[in-house]
């Protein structure tokens, strides 16, 4: 090589190099969407099916529903208690026991209507 790259002069340079062709496919389209949208909407399905199983106990055994839900009440004002559900289903045994619980009562109301 005679010359360099600020001269622009390459006599006896054989290049060789190919520049490689990437293609990137940055389209995902609806399918990804479609997809992480139902699954955010099945994760809400189940965890709303949780707390109203929990809401089915704390009406027909509220002395249960008390002893699951004790850790996570929080008062929010003087009077009224509140549960974390957040933290309350982030335990998986208290979930199971919920549901559980909320199939049992289920039975216990069938063979009531029978």
């Amino acid at each position: 090589m005679n010359g360099g790259w600020d001269t622009g002069t390459w006599n006896d340079a054989t290049w060789d190099y190919v520049t490689p062709l990437v293609e990137v496919d940055t389209h995902d389209g609806d399918y990804l969407k479609k997809k992480f949208a139902k699954e955010i909407a099945d994760k809400a399905r189940r965890k709303a099916e949780i707390v109203y199983a929990f809401e089915k106990i704390v009406e027909g055994r509220p002395d249960v529903a008390e002893e699951i839900a004790a850790p996570f009440m929080e008062t929010r004002a003087a009077t009224l208690p509140a549960i974390d559900y957040d933290r309350m289903l982030e335990d998986l045994d208290r979930v199971q026991r919920i549901w559980e619980l909320h199939i049992e009562l289920d039975d216990e109301d069938v063979l009531a209507l029978l």
